[in-house]
């Protein structure tokens, strides 16, 4: 089995770049995972058993001759719990991240893939768009930066906490490239692991 994650704020093409390896990629899965608006104790209950089913199926898949796209994962919510949410989903974060690791030990090939933007007014350009917003966080440019630190800071840590011959994470600058380039980039990183 093969993973690969594409993380990172709005405004960085994760969406596009998803639809188009799946497009391009054959026998692939993609799949979108959603951002829960329940908040408190009920929130984070709802949260942690969504993504300890989504794990327990990839476990039973592990020797399964497949390729998933995942459009955001599990990151996601660390990241927005840890700004925008009444709880704290980091011992959650935690389990997962183990779990994932487990999964790759396992020989699934796990590639994931941060998607950044440093060029202020491209992502001022980019974020005006019509697009559903997470729950009633703003879409400024401001918003998306401090998301953005803060996948940085959790993708450092994985880096050097995880990372392993069947785990990668790569960070990749999107500003002034287009979906193509940022396509080729993903596909030349994704091959080379393999």
């Amino acid at each position: 089995m093969e993973i690969l994650i594409l993380e990172g704020c709005r405004g960085t093409g994760k969406s596009t770049l998803a639809f188009k390896l799946r497009q391009k990629l054959s026998e692939t899965t993609l799949i979108n995972f959603t951002g829960f608006h329940d908040d408190g104790d009920i929130g984070l209950k709802k949260v942690s058993n969504y993504y300890d089913t989504w794990m327990k199926m990839f476990f039973s898949m592990c020797n399964h001759e497949s390729r998933f796209i995942f459009d955001r994962f599990y990151f996601s919510e660390q990241v927005y719990s840890s700004l925008y949410k009444n709880y704290s989903f980091t011992n959650e974060y935690v389990k997962l991240n183990n779990l994932l690791e487990d999964l790759s030990n396992m020989n699934v090939k796990v590639n994931i893939v941060l998607l950044t933007i440093q060029n202020e007014q491209e992502l001022e350009n980019r974020l005006i768009r019509d697009k559903i917003p997470f729950n009633k966080v703003n879409e400024n440019v401001q918003e998306s930066l401090k998301q953005q630190n803060v996948y940085k800071h959790i993708f450092n840590a994985l880096h050097y906490k995880h990372a392993n011959n069947n785990l990668k994470v790569h960070t990749i600058d999107t500003s002034g490239r287009t979906n193509d380039e940022v396509y080729h980039l993903i596909i030349d990183k994704v091959d080379k692991d393999r």
